[in-house]
């Protein structure tokens, strides 16, 4: 324990399938390597590197895990500590998923907090939880006293269902019904950044994962996601996770490698 939150670091091997469980703490679950998908709900959502998984207390949910097996931090909540962060209840309430950069700096954070802790390690814990919290929160969240309109919902899943295809505001805004300008304002107020920002997101996530877990070139899961060129491709990777993609298969991949020496020796 520290500073009142159980936080641990866990590794599970390749293709590994854990049946239905639950925690008895909210637990924030940060992906440092590998990656999982995790039904919840009767919802699969995949969890690649570097995204900040969150469920409530005794959320069923299952895991199976990908090629390279994974290795996660879990910081679990246990009750009395919830009611220091009230505001943020929403998130320890319903399960959900965010990635992005601030997020993933935050997880590093903790993880080396974990690894090498000291005298300070509880205060800086502390302040870590409640800084993913708040940026989880205003990564997901509307403005106060604000709602989401059935069209943003609409265009918020067609997006996710095509952002691999050369998608324009015009025709999100077309088969939802509304300008493009509204859609452009409202997306923004509601989801904290731009259209064209959060399918860029989508297609950085999906190359991630398949940077880690399959053997496809470069160029190749650069076009899948529906980058221009290889070119393009690192230089908006980068952009996103400080590493090339090149990089970030290493680091993937050398991860994976410690930890399988680790529990073979």
């Amino acid at each position: 324990m520290i500073a009142g939150y159980a936080i641990a670091e866990f590794r599970q091997p390749p293709d590994r399938w854990l049946p239905p469980h639950e925690h008895a703490g909210a637990s924030l679950c940060f992906v440092l390597a590998g990656s999982y998908t995790e039904r919840v709900g009767g919802v699969d959502q995949e969890c690649a590197p570097h995204a900040m998984v969150f469920k409530p207390a005794g959320e069923r949910h299952a895991d199976r895990f990908g090629r390279l097996g994974a290795t996660c931090l879990l910081v679990e909540i246990p009750p009395e500590r919830l009611a220091g962060i009230e505001p943020f209840r929403d998130l320890t309430e319903k399960p959900g998923l965010v990635r992005n950069p601030r997020l993933a700096g935050f997880g590093r954070s903790l993880y080396r907090e974990l690894a090498a802790p000291d005298a300070l390690s509880p205060l800086a814990v502390e302040a870590l939880v409640l800084d993913v919290l708040v940026e989880a929160a205003r990564a997901t969240g509307p403005e106060p006293g604000t709602s989401r309109p059935a069209w943003l919902a609409r265009a918020h899943e067609l997006i996710h269902d095509r952002f691999g295809e050369a998608l324009t505001l015009s025709s999100v805004a077309r088969e939802v019904g509304v300008h493009p300008s509204h859609l452009a304002r409202t997306f923004r107020r509601h989801y904290h950044r731009s259209v064209g920002g959060y399918a860029r997101q989508l297609r950085i996530e999906r190359a991630a994962r398949q940077l880690a877990e399959t053997a496809a070139s470069l160029a190749e899961i650069g076009a899948r996601a529906g980058f221009f060129d290889q070119s393009h491709f690192s230089k908006v990777f980068k952009g996103h996770t400080g590493l090339t993609p090149g990089q970030f298969r290493n680091a993937s991949l050398g991860r994976t490698s410690r930890t399988e020496a680790r529990r073979s020796s």
